[in-house]
């Protein structure tokens, strides 16, 4: 921040006119170097921010990872919404941190306390298929996660979809799910755990 603070000073002693007379090298007042010293502040407190946010994570041994789609903000899996209110309430509804689980080292938020133990007696039946990413996707070997808004339940199970588009695709045509079925089981094992 010092030299930020000084290149500034002799960069408007420069554009003033007045002749250079500090030590530091005609360098430290170019525009460039100023762009530069902007970038690593934004750089160093992005870094900070991201380092802070994952403390409280990992103190609940909780873990950010891509085989099941988590909020990379709160590590919430599918975006914070309750899996639950899905199949219950046919919509996608925000969870609450209030009603938290733990399944597999990932946070899960649910609406109501009812929601929550249904989760924790069977966890396997609301979990989303493919991990929560658009089986559209999937079935073309690219995982990409699904938007919570963006759903769709068949068989029993709740599918998450990145596009409009790749929902409407996938409910007209059943082979987007047998590929994406058939593929997942090799991208799951390229996804950091």
């Amino acid at each position: 921040m010092i030299v930020l603070s000084l290149s500034r000073r002799s960069l408007e002693r420069v554009e003033a006119g007045l002749r250079h007379t500090l030590i530091l090298p005609r360098l430290f007042s170019t525009r460039g170097f100023q762009s530069f010293c902007g970038f690593l502040k934004t750089a160093m407190i992005g870094f900070t921010m991201a380092c802070l946010t994952s403390l409280p994570l990992a103190a609940e041994g909780l873990r950010v990872q891509e085989k099941i789609v988590t909020d990379p903000w709160n590590g919430a899996a599918i975006g914070g919404f309750d899996p639950v209110a899905y199949f219950v309430d046919q919509r996608p509804i925000p969870g609450s941190p209030q009603h938290l689980a733990i399944h597999a080292g990932i946070a899960w938020h649910f609406n109501s306390e009812s929601n929550r133990v249904a989760f924790l007696e069977s966890p396997e039946a609301y979990l989303p298929a493919l991990g929560g990413h658009d089986p559209v996707m999937v079935a073309s070997g690219v995982p990409v996660p699904g938007h919570p808004h963006l759903f769709a339940i068949v068989e029993g199970r709740l599918f998450l979809f990145r596009r409009s588009e790749n929902r409407e695709r996938f409910l007209a045509n059943a082979s987007f799910r047998r590929e994406a079925e058939r593929l997942w089981p090799d991208i799951q094992r390229q996804l950091s755990p």
